[in-house]
């Protein structure tokens, strides 16, 4: 049984009859619209739009505009209406008709925008000339960012202003030092990454061993950064970190972008914070992707991926050397400074 929300069906046919009309369908060789009147059947079985589309090979916003055209008009609302041979292209009325269905219903799959076109206008055209099409009316291709359904919709807002709260206080002579404080838990068997070759399974050699530390970074936009390993991110770890940033960082104040972990609230780690002069700028809930560090993550990641690790110790310089190259790079926050600090060089 669907769970998904109900539009009601229109019961225009009784099933004998919705039956009778898909054999007719099937005689007169009419595929489309067998397709369709079984699709309609699945509702008739008391599917939901999704699972009803799914069972014939469609997506549910072609289940939804079906069921909208049947309830309207029935069979004759689900009969495909062009006639003859298929046009070559959209005219320009179709095509603002059907920008405006794509900039209502997005974001879309490719496959998605491939049947809009083909079941509204009876249209089709090659993957390459559509994409020029799109991005022509100003549409991006990208992977889509996921989003914790819990984030507060003034998540993005309530973070700027506290950030900007924190940046408005006078550093004096002193340099600011602001980065992004996270813990990971990098291994050497990791495997991210694709790698060329003639066999169609890919095996390296690799020793698969769980290092016991976990991975405590600071990625610095402005001054150093420093990484440590501790085996569990204890209140007592992340003092450490603390202290390991300062050395980094022996002058200026230094802001500190992290999550709401409880050993960043602890009343020992913020003691120690006040006593080093390290101010945290903690994150709303179920907002990492307001962390910069967590595409440096990944790409740690991939790069431990194809390497061959002697010993643990081997494993840990190259976190370690990775890590701190990595840091170097700006690019990680690039998108972070764009929407938080465009004018980041007046920090410096």
């Amino acid at each position: 049984m669907a769970t998904s929300r109900r539009i009601e069906v229109e019961r225009h046919l009784s099933e004998d009859q919705l039956d009778e009309a898909l054999n007719e369908a099937q005689k007169a060789d009419e595929t489309r619209l067998v397709r369709r009147l079984c699709f309609m059947k699945n509702l008739y079985a008391d599917d939901s739009t999704k699972t009803a589309a799914q069972r014939v090979g469609v997506s549910r916003f072609t289940g939804d505009r079906w069921l909208a055209v049947w309830n309207e008009g029935g069979v004759d609302g689900l009969r495909p209406s062009f006639a003859g041979g298929r046009p070559a292209k959209l005219s320009p009325e179709q095509f603002e008709e059907f920008f405006t269905l794509l900039e209502e219903g997005q974001p879309w799959t490719p496959q998605e925008i491939d049947e809009l076109l083909l079941e509204r206008y009876d249209v089709t055209y090659d993957r390459a000339h559509l994409a020029r099409i799109l991005r022509s009316d100003g549409m991006q291709y990208a992977k889509p960012r996921p989003m914790d359904p819990r984030q507060s919709p003034d998540a993005e807002a309530d973070f700027r202003e506290r950030l900007e709260e924190a940046l408005a206080k006078d550093n004096g002579d002193e340099p600011l030092v602001l980065g992004f404080l996270d813990a990971s838990w990098p291994q050497p068997f990791e495997n991210s990454q694709r790698m060329w070759s003639y066999d169609r399974t890919v095996e390296i050699d690799k020793q698969l061993v769980t290092v016991p530390w976990k991975t405590i970074g600071f990625y610095a936009i402005l001054g150093k950064s420093a990484l440590i390993f501790r085996k569990r991110t204890t209140k007592e770890s992340i003092c450490a970190a603390l202290e390991a940033i300062r050395e980094q960082n022996p002058v200026g104040r230094i802001l500190l972008v992290a999550d709401n972990d409880g050993s960043h609230h602890a009343h020992l780690t913020q003691d120690r914070a006040d006593e080093l002069g390290i101010e945290f700028v903690f994150l709303p809930p179920y907002s990492p992707n307001f962390n910069a560090i967590e595409p440096l993550w990944k790409t740690l990641k991939r790069k431990i991926s194809p390497t061959i690790f002697e010993d643990k110790d081997h494993f840990k310089r190259f976190v370690t050397d990775t890590f701190l190259d990595l840091s170097n790079r700006l690019g990680f926050a690039n998108s972070w400074i764009e929407k938080f600090i465009s004018d980041v060089q007046t920090l410096r």
